[in-house]
């Protein structure tokens, strides 16, 4: 009996494990082979299977493109995404992207997915945000990780909305490091897709040379059109003195700064990297359930890693030494000094504040078709008065009419009644005056 057991246990539990990867099986990546030049290039499986989803690190900045399938045409390419995951709606065994032939952009890597249940690295990015809780304003990519590397995988989890904005593009000088920020950014935990000035990445080592290089009224330009852009809750930059002393993060400091002053839209808090009032240190060493028991400061680490070409500095990241990345300063707030450590103490994140908004709205709505519906019962109760009222007044008219009828009616009975009373005393009084007369006639005959 029980060898019995134990053997329907055993083919049970074996029927399980087939089972199980059937219900939570990953898309299978396949292996692509390409084909075409210039403007057009077509993908297939190279074991000939159906493709289901792609993913796509281009080589240049995107221009909107069309991608073509065995069933339709696609417009891709609209949000300008360096890294891009398109998933098909219907399986095809080809795929053809065709390119601006003033810009072909080239394919940096490709990979192709049996369907879009694709590998946690796969990025899949969302836009820009349209109002963030806070914003990053980097220098360069990496530092917004090596030196507020613990706000993303801090804040995100308790669901704020991050942005990041750097001030320098790599395409002219070291295009490798635009792919290797969204890496940082999507290890570090970020689904929205960064925004970029257009500042060529020139080292500068003071604040002086950074002026002489850099328009201070252009790079306080961009920040301003970011903040009134996205209006954040809170603003964080780089540390006045540059961290290390670097001049064009001073100079980044500098146009946060001024752009704070400047923007029609006023930012309720805003952090300085290393700011020596209203000090505010992060607690980065808290497991985090949705990073896989890691804490931020771990994550933190991991996302400094995808930036490979920097590996050689002397940079890292650390909440212990001088450059920390949990040490920030409250420059400026219009809502209070913290009580919490938190830098979104005083503030409601954006998406309470939208579901307040939204049940605001709801509840509004429905006070609105109350108000109709009292409305509409009140209209239609008049209604139904007003209609009691008619059909009173009209059956009041016609009783009117009838009684003024009976009355007319009387009228011509009494009349013709005294009329009748009349002609009878008249016939009585003609008959007495006859009989009369006739009484006269015999009394005279009989003399």
């Amino acid at each position: 009996m029980n060898r019995l057991i134990r053997g329907l246990l055993g083919l049970l539990t074996a029927t399980l494990l087939l089972l199980l990867p059937c219900s939570y099986a990953q898309a299978k990546e396949l292996t692509p082979q390409t084909s075409g030049k210039g403007s057009t290039l077509t993908v297939t499986a190279k074991d000939g299977s159906p493709i289901g989803a792609v993913y796509v690190k281009w080589n240049k900045e995107v221009k909107p493109y069309t991608l073509i399938t065995d069933s339709e045409e696609l417009p891709c390419g609209e949000n300008g995404f360096l890294h891009e995951f398109i998933a098909l709606d219907n399986p095809t065994a080809s795929l053809t992207f065709s390119l601006p032939s003033d810009n072909p952009m080239g394919i940096y890597q490709i990979r192709i997915f049996t369907d879009n249940d694709v590998p946690a690295d796969v990025q899949i990015w969302e836009p820009p945000c349209e109002r963030p809780d806070i914003l990053l304003v980097s220098a360069h990519a990496d530092d917004e990780i090596l030196f507020m590397g613990g706000i993303i995988p801090t804040y995100v989890p308790q669901g704020a909305r991050v942005q990041v904005a750097y001030m320098t593009e790599f395409w002219s000088t070291t295009p490798v490091r635009e792919h290797e920020k969204l890496d940082g950014l999507w290890t570090d935990g970020l689904r929205t897709y960064p925004v970029c000035g257009n500042f060529k990445d020139v080292y500068v080592e003071t604040l002086a040379d950074a002026e002489k290089k850099y328009d201070l009224d252009e790079l306080t330009s961009f920040v301003k059109d970011c903040l009134e852009r996205f209006e954040p809750q809170v603003v964080v930059t780089h540390d006045f003195n540059g961290e290390y002393g670097h001049g064009f993060h001073q100079i980044t400091a500098k146009a946060v700064a001024n752009a704070l002053e400047e923007s029609s839209y006023q930012v309720p808090k805003a952090y300085f990297h290393l700011y020596p009032e209203n000090k505010l240190h992060m607690d980065l060493r808290v497991p985090i359930d949705s990073m896989g028991g890691k804490t931020a400061l771990d994550v933190a680490k991991d996302a400094y890693l995808q930036h490979q070409s920097q590996q050689w500095c002397w940079f890292y990241v650390s909440d212990t030494y001088k450059y920390s990345v949990a040490d920030f300063g409250l420059y400026r707030s219009t809502v209070g000094e913290d009580e919490t450590g938190s830098m979104l103490d005083h503030l409601v994140l954006r998406a309470e504040q939208e579901r307040i908004a939204e049940e605001e709205r709801r509840e509004k709505e429905r006070l609105e078709q109350e108000r109709l519906e009292q409305e509409q019962a009140q209209a239609l109760e008049k209604a139904k008065l007003e209609e009691f009222d008619r059909q009173a007044a009209a059956l009041q008219r016609e009783a009117e009419e009838k009684a003024l009828k009976a009355s007319e009616e009387l009228l011509r009975m009494e009349k013709e009644l005294r009329a009748a009373r009349t002609r009878t005393a008249v016939i009585i009084a003609g008959g007495i005056v006859l009989l009369l007369l006739l009484a006269g006639f015999v009394l005279l005959r009989r003399k």
